[in-house]
């Protein structure tokens, strides 16, 4: 692996995380601000949606550690 997948990989992972705390912020305000019409409904969903996007931006994250790991260790070991 090349630091350019790393990057990848990191860039991947800040989209994921950002998108998750927006959908999850947004969420949370619409069921806090209930006015009726469905809106726990939706904020419910959208939450839902935000955690999967969390996990996602979670793991891409850890595999982002982990390939900076192995890729470091490669080239110390080729040297």
């Amino acid at each position: 692996m090349t630091s350019q997948s790393t990057r990848v990989l990191h860039v991947m992972c800040t989209v994921f995380l950002l998108g998750a705390f927006l959908s999850v912020g947004i969420g949370a305000w619409s069921l806090a601000n209930d006015t009726g019409g469905g809106a726990n409904i939706g904020g419910g969903i959208l939450m839902l949606f935000g955690y999967l996007l969390g996990l996602i931006g979670i793991a891409l994250g850890v595999a982002t550690l982990v390939v900076a790991t192995v890729s470091r260790r490669r080239s110390r070991t080729r040297s």
